[in-house]
C-alpha cells in the first residue's frame, strides 16, 4: 500500500469514528442570548455610525463665521487726472459677522438634543430586540415542554396499550381496540416529530437575532417557575419611566430647541470691519471702519418660527395620546396575566389531581373489564389535554409579562426564573458604552 492510499484509508476510518460519536448537547442560557443580540444585533449595529454622525453636526454647528478680507482698488485706468493708478485709492479691509441672539449656543442646544434622541432611539430600539430574542427564547422552552409532554403522553398511551395486550390474552379485548391504541401511539410520534421538526427552525429563528448560525440545540430554563405579579399600582407609577415616555420628552425638547433657533435666525446679524486706505494722489493712509447691519423690516423666519411652534403643539399632543394608549395597553395586560396565573392555580390544584385520580380509576377498572376502551382513552384525553393547558398558559403567561415589561421598560418581576431576571441586566448598560460596542 503507498503512502497517498494509506493516508486516504486513514482519513477515511477517521470520518467514520467521528460519524460514530454522538454529538453533545449544549444549551444556551437567556444571559447569553441577550448578550449577543446587543453586541451582534444588525439593526443595533448602525447607532454608532448614528452617533458619529451627531458629533460632526456638533463640531459644525460650533464653528462661528470666518472672518472675510477684502481688496478695493478706486480711481484707476480712468481718464484725465484719473488715467492710469496715479490717483488710485487702494483699501484693504478685515471684516467679521457677529452673530447676534446667541444663535451658536442654540444651534449646539439642537445637535446636543439631537444627539440625546438618538440615544432614546437606541435604547427603544434595544428593547424590542432584547423583547423579540426572548420572545424567540420563550418559543423554544415552550417547545422544550411541549416535547417532554410528548413523552408522558406516549407513555402513557403505551401504558394503556400494554393493559390492553393483558386483557387480550384472556379474551376480553378486541383486535380493533388494540389497534385503536397502537393508532393513538403512532400518531403521538408522528407528532413528536413535528415538533423537533419545528424546533430546528425556531433555533435558527433565534439564531438569527445575532446574524449567526445556531451553535446550540436547546435553550436553558424553566415555564414552570412562575413570578410573583406586581401589584397594577406599581406597575403604572413605573410607567412614567417608560422608553417610549422618555423618547416623547426627549422629542419635545428637540423641538423646543429648534423653535428656539427658529428665533434666533430671525434677528439680524451686525458685521464689523477695519482696514487702512491708501491714496496715491496725496500719497495718505487712512484707517477705515464700517459697521453694517440688515434693515429688518419683516421677520425674515417668521415661516420656519410658525412651522417649529406646530411642530412642538403636535408632538405635545401625540405624546399625551401616546401615555393614554401605553396606560390602557399595561392595564390590559395586567389584566391577562392575573387570569392566566388563576388559571394555572385552578388546573394545578384541582382540575390535574382530579383527572390524574379519573384515569388511575379507569385503568384499574378498564384491567378489571368494568370500563371499556372508550372511558379509559376519554380519561386519558382529559388529563393530558389538562397538563398541556397548563403549558400553553405558562407560556402566555411569561409573553404578557415580558410584554409589560417592555411597555415600561423595568424589571416587573418579585421572584421569577432566571428568564426573567436576566433580562435587564444588559439593558442597563449606559447608552455611551452600548453605542461604541
Amino acid at each position: 500500500m503507498t503512502i497517498k492510499t494509506s493516508h486516504v484509508a486513514f482519513m477515511l476510518l477517521a470520518i467514520m469514528l467521528l460519524w460514530g460519536i454522538p454529538a453533545q448537547a449544549t444549551e444556551l442560557s437567556l444571559a447569553e442570548a441577550l448578550k449577543r443580540t446587543v453586541v451582534q444585533s444588525p439593526g443595533l449595529q448602525l447607532y454608532p455610525y448614528q452617533q458619529r454622525i451627531n458629533d460632526a453636526a456638533a463640531i459644525s454647528a460650533g464653528m462661528r463665521p470666518n472672518p472675510e478680507l477684502q481688496l478695493e482698488l478706486a480711481d484707476v485706468l480712468g481718464t484725465g487726472e484719473s488715467a492710469g493708478v496715479k490717483s488710485a485709492e487702494l483699501t484693504l479691509s478685515l471684516s467679521q459677522l457677529i452673530e447676534l441672539g446667541d444663535k451658536r449656543q442654540k444651534r449646539l442646544d439642537l445637535t446636543q438634543w439631537q444627539s440625546k434622541l438618538t440615544e432614546q432611539q437606541y435604547q427603544l430600539d434595544k428593547v424590542d430586540a432584547l423583547a423579540a430574542t426572548m420572545r424567540s427564547f420563550l418559543q423554544l422552552l415552550h417547545q422544550q415542554a411541549l416535547l417532554k409532554w410528548t413523552e408522558q403522553k406516549i407513555a402513557t398511551e403505551q401504558q394503556a396499550l400494554e393493559a390492553a395486550k393483558q386483557r387480550a390474552k384472556a379474551g376480553n379485548v378486541t383486535d380493533a381496540d388494540i389497534t385503536r391504541l397502537e393508532l393513538k401511539v403512532l400518531q403521538s410520534r408522528m407528532e413528536q416529530k413535528s415538533l423537533l421538526a419545528e424546533k430546528l427552525v425556531n433555533l435558527r429563528l433565534l439564531a438569527s437575532h445575532w446574524s449567526e448560525q445556531p451553535d446550540f440545540d436547546a435553550v436553558s430554563g424553566d415555564l414552570t417557575v412562575l413570578p410573583t405579579l406586581p401589584q397594577l399600582a406599581d406597575v403604572l407609577t413605573q410607567l412614567q419611566q417608560a422608553p417610549q415616555l422618555q423618547w416623547w420628552l426627549t422629542q419635545n425638547r428637540l423641538l423646543d430647541s429648534q423653535l428656539q433657533l427658529a428665533k434666533a435666525l430671525g434677528q439680524a446679524d451686525l458685521t464689523l470691519g477695519a482696514g487702512l486706505r491708501r491714496n496715491e494722489q496725496s500719497n495718505d493712509n487712512a484707517f477705515v471702519l464700517q459697521v453694517s447691519m440688515p434693515l429688518a423690516l419683516e421677520n425674515p423666519n417668521q415661516g420656519a418660527i410658525l412651522s417649529s411652534e406646530a411642530l412642538a403643539e403636535q408632538a405635545e399632543l401625540q405624546q399625551q395620546q401616546n401615555m393614554q394608549q401605553l396606560q390602557l395597553q399595561t392595564e390590559r395586560t395586567h389584566l391577562q396575566l392575573t387570569q392566566f396565573s388563576e388559571q394555572i392555580g385552578d388546573y394545578q390544584k384541582a382540575i390535574i389531581p382530579l383527572a390524574q385520580k379519573v384515569l388511575d380509576q379507569m385503568l384499574v377498572g378498564y384491567q378489571q373489564a368494568v370500563f371499556d376502551m372508550t372511558d379509559l382513552l376519554s380519561a386519558q384525553q382529559e388529563i393530558l389535554l389538562a397538563k398541556r393547558n397548563v403549558i400553553d398558559l405558562q407560556y402566555a403567561l411569561h409573553l404578557q409579562l415580558l410584554e409589560l415589561e417592555r411597555l415600561t421598560g423595568l424589571p416587573m418581576v418579585v421572584n421569577g426564573p432566571e428568564a426573567l431576571t436576566k433580562q435587564h441586566t444588559l439593558s442597563d448598560l449606559p447608552p455611551q458604552q452600548e453605542l461604541s460596542q
